[in-house]
């Protein structure tokens, strides 16, 4: 027996995220639909990180800060059971907007140069333009972060302004700290909703019947209905004489069962 068991830390198996990985990648090789493939091709890359994150060590499971070198207020990417890739949600390659943003600046096309043309005079203006028309579009907490910058400085809040670009600066070649512009005004706050008309129709018109779902619905409409038959026709065989007048109605029974089977 080892004495030192009780000191040896418990290692967690990832049974879960190869389970969830393993998935993937059958939907990404076998489903039938384009769009559904390549879904399933980014999960796939996704639990892939997670799994390597986990056995660098640089993800932690059930922390407040679950990416080693990010801090709590950076949004991590997660997967799902809340398992975080070891990737920022604001993160990864520049986007059209952005590249755009740094054309109309005349400015390097990188996140960094972006964050100091948004501190000049001329980027605090056009924050401030995107403040008063409202079109803009957020889809992570960071892309404000620039947009409150703007505010602070209208304000006349110098200093919590100051202290805001200080936080944010470690981070400014690796973080998109702008929102994307967009051609009208966000809805209103009372207005919710995650997709269009358009959009749920297509969705749904692609749906084809889960496997599992209709094995279920087979079960409770036909075969737990017949098991109560069964249970029936057995009670009324346990007596001697009547047998003979059961083992009949069996036959009926019988073909119930066949076209049970057959349904």
């Amino acid at each position: 027996m080892n004495d030192d068991a009780e000191q040896q830390p418990l290692t967690r198996v990832p049974s879960y995220e190869r389970d969830q990985l393993a998935k993937a990648f059958v939907t990404a090789l076998t489903h039938e639909d384009d769009e559904t493939r390549h879904r399933a091709e980014d999960r796939a890359r996704r639990w892939r990180a997670v799994l390597d994150g986990l056995a660098e060590g640089s993800l932690t499971v059930g922390s407040r800060t679950p990416v080693a070198g990010l801090p709590a207020w950076v949004t991590p990417e997660v997967v799902r059971g809340g398992f975080a890739t070891g990737a920022a949600s604001a993160g990864g390659p520049l986007q059209p907007y952005e590249k755009e943003a740094a054309r109309r600046a005349g400015v390097k096309a990188d996140r960094r140069a972006l964050f100091a043309h948004a501190l000049t005079e001329g980027g605090l203006a056009d924050l401030c333009a995107l403040l008063d028309t409202g079109r803009y579009e957020v889809s992570v907490p960071e892309e404000a972060a620039l947009l409150t910058v703007a505010w602070l400085v209208r304000s006349g809040q110098l200093a919590e302004a100051a202290e805001l670009v200080e936080v944010l600066g470690p981070f400014a070649g690796r973080l998109r700290f702008t929102p994307r512009p967009s051609v009208a005004p966000a809805p209103d706050a009372s207005a919710v909703h995650r997709r269009t008309v358009a959009d749920a129709g297509r969705t749904l018109a692609r749906r084809r019947p889960h496997a599992a779902v209709e094995t279920q619905r087979e079960a409770l409409t036909v075969w737990q209905p017949f098991a109560d038959e069964l249970l029936v026709h057995w009670l009324e065989t346990a007596e001697g004489e009547q047998v003979r007048a059961a083992g009949r109605r069996g036959g009926a029974g019988g073909c119930a069962y066949r076209a049970a089977a057959a349904g």
